[in-house]
């Protein structure tokens, strides 16, 4: 399930890079691919950006109201 955020929003916007695991695993001064930072976020889930919120076909990462507002609204119609 959580590829299938990576594949909707981009590994990037999962990554919670403000948080304290991403600093104190020293992340903030590494680059990595899309493909490398995904499979980091598997590995460790104390990377993401939480809430994952899937509603039908539409996905959002982390405390976005209005982007779960717009989920439910288009599963609606």
């Amino acid at each position: 399930e959580l590829r299938r955020f990576a594949e909707h929003l981009g590994a990037s916007a999962l990554a919670d890079t403000t948080g304290r695991a991403w600093t104190d695993a020293g992340l903030g001064y590494l680059r990595m691919t899309p493909d490398e930072l995904a499979q980091r976020l598997l590995a460790d889930q104390r990377l993401l950006r939480l809430p994952l919120v899937r509603i039908g076909n539409g996905y959002a990462a982390g405390r976005v109201e209005e982007s779960w507002k717009a989920l439910l609204e288009s599963a609606a119609t």
